[in-house]
């Protein structure tokens, strides 16, 4: 019973996750419509299949995370938005729950793609320095590369 849950919550976080990355390239909005009930769900699952320890250390390393993008939200010219700071309570308790270390390693992939594509969408002269990407698909694709590595190290 426990794979499939696992299995529900990868097939919803990818879904969730590729509308939410498509809405934010078309509308620079990641909408509370889907963020609010994916976090429903990513919690859900954490409550009723994580062991009692995992799920706190999951619960301290969300925290940490949504801190550090709430704090990336308030710097001035506001590098983050505040819908990136939400989509991060529910990635960053799904990256966490998954792996120790998962929310830290989201974060840390989702700055290196959104920062590489930003470096060749300047040198490309697509955007300007003063002008924002959106960051929700980077939070995505972090989420999916840390699910996978997650994935690939109960294989061996």
């Amino acid at each position: 019973m426990e794979w499939v849950g696992a299995a529900l919550v990868h097939v919803v976080v990818a879904g969730v996750g590729l509308r939410l990355a498509v809405i934010d390239l078309a509308t620079h909005r990641l909408p509370d419509r889907l963020t609010q009930p994916l976090a429903l769900v990513v919690g859900t699952w954490g409550l009723v299949f994580l062991p009692t320890d995992r799920l706190h250390e999951a619960l301290g390393e969300t925290v940490a995370s949504v801190a550090f993008f709430a704090l990336c939200a308030l710097m001035p010219g506001r590098p983050l938005g505040w819908g990136d700071v939400k989509l991060q309570v529910s990635l960053g308790f799904y990256t966490a729950a998954l792996i120790p270390g998962g929310a830290l390693a989201h974060v840390v992939v989702s700055f290196v793609l959104g920062g590489v594509s930003a470096g060749v969408l300047m040198m490309k002269k697509v955007v300007t320095p003063q002008e924002g990407i959106p960051f929700g698909p980077f939070m995505v694709a972090a989420a999916l590369v840390v699910a996978s590595v997650a994935g690939s190290q109960k294989i061996i």
